[in-house]
């Protein structure tokens, strides 16, 4: 299947996925990953959009592990209630906190002690407390300045 996704053009891509397909048919294949492959090559169309776009990623597994996230909390939270602005303000805080607060100790442990993925993307910490480190970043030090993108 993987070879599929590191086709070099739309033309391997397609007949990769041909191929595949063909091979699922004729082997003891479940029936519900022959499925998926059929789906997969009913839509060979939507899939290799891809390659027109040099560098693109072929698959979306970071995004989708955030959206998994983010339909989580917005289901705890059941959703958005009352106005845009109080609904915007949610999503706010919970990428706030997402970005600020202490990742598991395996991950830590990979990036070399960083203990956030604020901290891995500026590549230091303000407090030893996560809770300080969110506090100081996004107090912009007495900056103030309009938002970029104005409603």
């Amino acid at each position: 299947m993987w070879n599929c996704y590191e086709a070099e053009n739309k033309t391997f891509f397609s007949q990769r996925v041909r191929r595949l397909y063909e091979w699922a048919k004729n082997t003891s294949t479940p029936c519900f990953m022959t499925e998926k492959i059929k789906k997969l090559r009913d839509n060979i169309a939507s899939f290799s959009i891809a390659y027109d776009h040099a560098g693109s990623h072929r698959t979306n597994n970071m995004l989708d592990r955030l959206m998994q996230r983010m339909d989580r909390h917005l289901f705890s939270t059941q959703y958005f209630h009352g106005f845009l602005s109080s609904a915007e303000l949610n999503i706010r805080a919970w990428a706030l906190i997402l970005n600020f607060a202490p990742s598991n100790p395996i991950t830590i442990k990979k990036y070399n002690g960083a203990q956030s993925p604020a901290e891995r993307l500026n590549h230091f910490r303000y407090h030893d407390n996560w809770l300080e480190n969110l506090l100081i970043s996004a107090s912009l030090g007495g900056y103030r300045a309009p938002p970029p993108n104005p409603l």
